[in-house]
């Protein structure tokens, strides 16, 4: 019976080390990704900025940190809605290809509202920088957090695309343009997941909104359960048509897109790091895992 005892010990305290270490690492990397997109020299990432090109770089360098990844910058023009103005802008992505009859993307938006301009709500604070820790460094940080750690989760049923949208905040112009770029280049789609706000887990409420969950029969019923200690929210107003994920949708792609919501800091000056949640984002990743292991569609 000791004996027993003794080698269970023995097994289950190596194990509780390795998943210590497998957070810290992941605390880690988040804490790196959001501190450098959303630090004040980046000026708030503002589309068809020098600082959403630097961001653009950034991530491109990230990606290429994992040896199956090879980044890829797709460039795209839009009609700024406010300026009417033709303005440049850019997405970042990287495909693994495993030869499969269908593909899943992985994406969230990378730019902010620089220093602030018309979509600010700190009103006696524009003209500063305004850093979108939370909105949306966090969504790009748990994206390239899942990419580095492919080779626990994947699966050679899927292909796989990771992308980080520019445009957003001026009107989905980076995922529009990417949904009609991407189409004709991989395999059909068969999933398309999307992360926006995602650093700010309440630590008593815990809860995580999953919009579009609708549209995905074998989805709705994994998220009924309480997963990784978070209260996971299917029944909320599903608004699923108003991020990067929305125009896949449209097109009847099976869509979800994941947020910890909003909060005061929303589109303000102390959207910042230190207010970010990285053991709540590690929750998150930890759910996503566990889903994109599991999900066959």
């Amino acid at each position: 019976m000791y004996k027993s005892l003794l080698i269970v010990c023995f097994i289950f305290i190596p194990m509780l080390g390795i998943c210590k270490g497998h957070e810290k690492a992941m605390v880690s990397l988040y804490e790196n990704i959001i501190e450098t997109l959303a630090a004040d020299s980046m000026q708030g990432r503002a589309v068809s900025s020098e600082f959403e090109s630097k961001a653009a770089n950034y991530i491109q360098k990230q990606f290429a940190n994992v040896s199956i990844a090879k980044p890829i910058i797709q460039e795209f023009q839009f009609t700024n809605p406010d300026t009417k103005e033709l303005q440049v802008s850019k997405n970042v992505y990287c495909y693994i290809n495993n030869k499969a009859k269908h593909s899943i993307l992985i994406g969230a938006h990378y730019d902010h509202l620089g220093l602030g301009e018309i979509k600010s709500l700190s009103f006696n604070k524009k003209g500063e920088v305004h850093n979108g820790a939370d909105d949306n460094a966090s969504g790009v940080a748990l994206m390239i957090g899942l990419l580095n750690r492919y080779g626990a989760w994947s699966t050679k049923r899927y292909n796989y695309i990771f992308v980080a949208y520019s445009a957003h905040e001026i009107g989905l112009f980076g995922s529009k343009n990417f949904q009609k770029y991407i189409s004709n280049k991989v395999s059909p789609l068969a999933l398309v997941i999307n992360f926006d706000m995602v650093g700010r887990l309440d630590p008593r409420e815990k809860i995580l909104a999953i919009y579009g969950h609708n549209s995905i029969e074998k989805a709705s019923s994994f998220f009924t359960q309480k997963m990784e200690n978070l209260n996971i929210r299917t029944d909320e107003n599903d608004m699923v048509q108003i991020t990067d994920a929305g125009g896949f949708a449209a097109a009847q792609i099976p869509a979800l897109s994941f947020t910890t919501g909003t909060h005061d800091d929303y589109h303000k000056v102390s959207d910042d790091a230190q207010y970010i949640n990285y053991e709540g984002m590690v929750q998150i990743g930890n759910l996503l895992e566990s889903f994109l292991k599991t999900i066959n569609i």
